[in-house]
């Protein structure tokens, strides 16, 4: 619900930039004083389509940012220093990080979605923000 706030205020806000290009109000026809006054041909469907496209790059950018988060395919795996999970995709290593939204065990295969970064000492961390499935146990 959060990320589709999100990129509706976006697309919105981006929107208000097309409309405040144009003036809106009546025709000055009329003899009127001052104002907005369309261009002789009107608006050409070239500008139409620009701020339609913009507004969908606009919201493809957000669904992105907003949506890609990084997921990982592995086994959990007992460790010196805690679990880690080794990525069947890359064959990387990550060090777990504790999370209380998410409880793993040695042994489980699953699939997680949430945080990677590097510690201290360089060494790739996972911090699993979402259980998208459990596969059960791996497979020795």
């Amino acid at each position: 619900m959060v990320r589709l706030t999100i990129i509706v205020v976006l697309g919105l806000a981006l929107a208000s930039t097309a409309l405040a290009q144009y003036g809106g109000g009546g025709s000055s026809s009329t003899g009127g004083s001052g104002g907005y006054s369309a261009p002789q041909g009107g608006y050409s469907s070239a500008t139409g389509i620009g701020i339609g496209v913009g507004v969908a790059a606009g919201a493809t950018v957000a669904f992105l940012v907003l949506h890609n988060r990084h997921r990982v395919v592995g086994c959990v795996e007992p460790s010196a220093d805690g679990n880690k999970l080794l990525n069947e995709k890359d064959k990387n290593t990550y060090a777990l990080v504790a999370s209380n939204e998410v409880v793993l065990a040695p042994g489980q295969r699953v699939a997680l979605q949430g945080k990677v970064a590097k510690d201290a000492s360089g060494k790739l961390t996972f911090q699993a923000q979402k259980l998208v499935k459990d596969y059960g146990s791996c497979k020795q």
